[in-house]
């Protein structure tokens, strides 16, 4: 989710090359536009095998890629004896009204999962050209009904027999692979365990460990720092974990980004980054790892040479600037969290002077050092506490900061490492001490080799300078009679009045946002509104062929299918 700006025209030529998202390219231009990620060819072996596997990484870090690389690699070898189906459950979080309104909503839940893969199994075998359809399996047309019913929070008008249980999936998926002389199911399954709800992600998890059998081998995709696992599923045991967010300081890692970049502007780059080749280095280190962030800041360089008036390059100032924009990038998925864990609100702000620490404590360690020896990591003394550890988690989740491993230094301790965010070490000046920095320069620190040299911070001078006395409290909603705070967690009724506790859904919470808190520039959001009745991440929702959107000056198909899509990914 980049943050989309203003332009004079509405879709430029390449604009499509653009789109961040890997689930809405098609099959062949995602081919065509898909760069080789670091380790690429032992992930995506690994998602094609046997076994249980998460793929891990914050948003935009490829994720999606990977699972749709192993998708389309499976599918078109004629060799292949295992199927694979894509699934994304990007819209789980639609169903979590359901766990505030209903008694069933776990039965309800399940349901909507199998569901879902059936319809990524007809999906699967439509795409092959090559698979047949066995007898016996249920209706396409029932399945697209149902999921429809259930989504919309009209599970009266959903059937619920034997026939879409899990026990009925596993043995239609036994009837496909005989039909076509095939061992092996990989279900690919995407923004699985995504949706904000800590109920809704314990039920996945249960439904992941139990789906997984000798034809079916479940792979999800889910975040790090805040995915709640159901109390019998253990990483490790019942799956084994890949990371995938790719490390800026590695070796493969720029030529990775170089090339990319070459595909999105078809085999021919503009003529500002052919010129200054550091620059784009620079913006691949901006990135910190996320190709979402790196393709964000080559679109508005592509935007910026259609500008009239452009003079063939780009200046160290607009370098800067972009960096700048990658960085608030990540922050506004952090920020965003308020929203969709309002309980850790507190959390969320602590994180914030938390993470300014560590900057600070980067440019003072690195002020008087050489610049092929500056720190780009920080090691944080053990033992850090759970809350301290769910703020981490939260920094890692938005792409702020990459655990490295840990570090023993004796008597002195055991450190955990982690990487602070590039666009942050050089808008926030915390690399190279000088008052004038180039390019160059930046580039050349980044590439330096990794050196043994950091900072080592102890978790309790993080949150000493906070000035709030309870940085780690919850946030638990008031009494919708009287307004008085809740006694606990899992309080059922009101202390002060004795009035039933009712619990808000946060779907709804969501949805009723602003637009202004999605990554629109200010011009555009003034402009939808001024132009439509659009005010709320709703209204985007509900406007599902865009056509109001459409209808709004310069906002042609492919800025109004990002729109939505950003709307999409704010619930998600």
């Amino acid at each position: 989710m980049g943050r989309l700006e203003e332009n004079a025209e509405a879709d430029l030529p390449l604009e499509a090359n653009f789109v961040e998202q890997a689930e809405y390219i098609e099959e062949a231009a995602f081919t065509t536009l898909s760069a080789e990620l670091p380790d690429e060819d032992s992930i995506v072996r690994r998602l094609s095998v046997g076994g249980a596997k998460l793929l891990v990484g914050p948003r935009g870090c490829g994720k999606t890629t990977l699972m749709l690389k192993a998708f389309y690699q499976l599918l078109r070898d004629v060799d292949s004896n295992t199927l694979p189906v894509y699934v994304n459950f990007k819209i789980s979080l639609k169903l979590e009204p359901l766990y505030v309104n209903t008694p069933n909503a776990t039965f309800w839940f399940r349901l909507w999962l199998n569901l879902k893969i059936y319809e990524g199994l007809y999906e699967a075998i439509a795409l092959s050209h090559r698979y047949r359809l066995p007898e016996g399996l249920p209706p396409k047309t029932e399945i697209t009904a149902m999921l429809s019913a259930i989504e919309a929070g009209h599970v009266d008008a959903a059937k619920a027999g034997d026939l879409y249980n899990m026990a009925s999936l596993s043995q239609s998926v036994s009837l496909i692979l005989s039909e076509n002389n095939l061992i092996r199911c990989v279900l690919l399954l995407d923004d699985a365990a995504h949706a904000f709800s800590p109920r809704q992600q314990e039920d996945f998890f249960e439904f992941f460990r139990q789906i997984k059998s000798r034809e079916i081998s479940p792979k999800a995709a889910i975040y790090p720092g805040i995915t709640t696992h159901s109390p019998t599923f253990h990483v490790g045991h019942d799956a084994e974990q890949i990371d995938v967010w790719a490390r800026p300081d590695s070796s493969a890692y720029l030529n990775f980004m170089r090339s990319l970049a070459v595909k999105r502007f078809n085999g021919d780059l503009p003529k500002s980054l052919k010129v200054a080749p550091e620059a784009l280095d620079f913006l691949a280190y901006a990135s910190f790892g996320i190709p979402r962030s790196f393709l964000n800041m080559l679109r508005t360089i592509y935007h910026e040479e259609a500008e009239p008036g452009f003079k063939g390059n780009i200046d160290r100032r607009k370098l800067l600037e972009v960096a700048k924009q990658s960085r608030e990038l990540s922050h506004s998925v952090y920020d965003s969290l308020i929203y969709k864990l309002p309980a850790y609100k507190h959390f969320v702000e602590t994180g914030h002077g938390i993470y300014q620490n560590i900057l600070s404590t980067l440019k003072e360690y690195n002020r008087s050092r050489d610049e092929n020896n500056q720190a780009r990591e920080i090691g944080v003394k053990r033992p850090i506490t759970p809350e301290m550890e769910k703020v981490f988690g939260f920094l890692q989740y938005a792409g702020l900061m990459m655990p490295t491993g840990a570090n023993s230094r004796g008597v002195k301790g055991v450190f955990d490492l982690y990487l602070v965010h590039f666009g942050d070490l050089v808008t926030e000046n915390a690399m190279i001490g000088r008052r004038t920095k180039s390019v160059p320069a930046f580039v050349k620190a980044f590439a330096a080799q990794t050196h043994q040299a950091w900072p080592r911070i102890s978790p309790d001078t993080l949150v000493a300078s906070n000035e709030s006395s309870t940085p780690f409290s919850l946030i638990l909603p008031h009494c919708q009679a009287c307004g008085a705070e809740r006694a606990s967690e899992n309080a059922r009724f009101c202390q002060n009045c004795g009035a039933q506790l009712k619990t808000a859904s946060l779907y709804d919470d969501l949805t009723k946002q602003d637009i202004s808190v999605l990554a629109l520039s200010g011009k555009i959001i003034s402009r939808i509104k001024q132009h439509s009745k659009i005010r709320t991440i709703k209204d985007i929702l509900m406007d599902s062929d865009r056509q109001k959107l459409r209808s709004i000056p310069f906002i042609g198909p492919i800025r109004a299918a990002r729109i939505s899509n950003y709307a999409e990914e704010f619930v998600a």
